[in-house]
């Protein structure tokens, strides 16, 4: 048997994914969701969240990447900001910055991911469950100020670093290993695998049994109005795999 998380991320990004991510909880296609508190639609999805029963079930996806900072301190980084202030995603698209930034910039992600976090607790959450835009928590520069704010801020788990490949090269694959162990040494509760919709459709027969497993997916409404995840696979191709994999495995969805 395998167990079966489904997170919806990017809760807050716009009013398109606030939509599609209530109807997918109406339609029990998600166990969970995170929310970009940065983000202009993030007060209307928590409004939405309640509306619809499912606040108890909303974590922290924490934005380093889009949108406009929490913090001023950030602003003035270059990797991290445009002129306007805005995150321009820099320092997620250079392998060495994700690996060691500034003394001065560590600092200034210190402070916006704590005042993101304040802001989640601010908004009436208490999930307590945190992941991030773009993968950033897995960067080894964000996982050195994050995880003394985890512990601080009592967060019980924190999402994996993707294991769940088809193909991963040699260095990509130990140092998701590395991350992986660390994490689960670090906070009380983590899941054995995470990847995509389609990790999980292609992989399936390899996962072990008694596994949990989390899979992100994006949901959205496309331009002819179909419920999708990430502009591409019907939601409901998701739910007729689960199914798929509760006659082949007994798997279970947890809801």
């Amino acid at each position: 048997m395998i167990r079966v998380i489904i997170n919806g991320d990017d809760f807050g990004i716009s009013q398109n994914v606030n939509k599609a991510i209530c109807e997918c909880f109406a339609k029990r296609y998600l166990t969970g969701t995170t929310l970009m508190v940065n983000m202009p639609y993030a007060e209307e999805a928590v409004e939405m969240a309640r509306e619809y029963g499912f606040h108890e079930a909303v974590g922290l996806h924490l934005n380093l990447t889009s949108g406009m900072p929490l913090t001023e301190d950030i602003k003035r980084c270059k990797r991290f900001c445009r002129k306007n202030g805005t995150f321009n995603a820099h320092f997620a698209q250079n392998t060495m910055s994700r690996l060691s930034i500034t003394k001065e910039e560590s600092r200034a992600v210190e402070k916006e991911i704590e005042a993101q976090m304040r802001r989640y607790f601010e908004l009436g959450l208490a999930e307590r469950h945190l992941d991030s835009h773009h993968h950033v928590h897995t960067d080894r520069s964000v996982m050195q100020v994050l995880m003394p704010l985890v512990h601080k801020y009592n967060f019980r788990s924190v999402r994996l670093s993707r294991n769940l490949f088809l193909k991963m090269n040699f260095l990509k694959r130990i140092y998701k290993s590395s991350f992986n162990n660390s994490l689960k040494s670090k906070v009380p509760v983590t899941t054995d695998y995470f990847g995509s919709y389609a990790d999980l459709r292609n992989l399936k027969g390899s996962i072990p049994d008694n596994s949990l497993v989390e899979v992100m997916v994006h949901p959205m409404y496309d331009e002819k109005g179909v419920l999708v995840d990430s502009h591409e696979t019907p939601m409901r191709d998701l739910d007729t795999l689960l199914d798929e994999l509760r006659a082949e495995r007994q798997a279970y969805y947890l809801v």
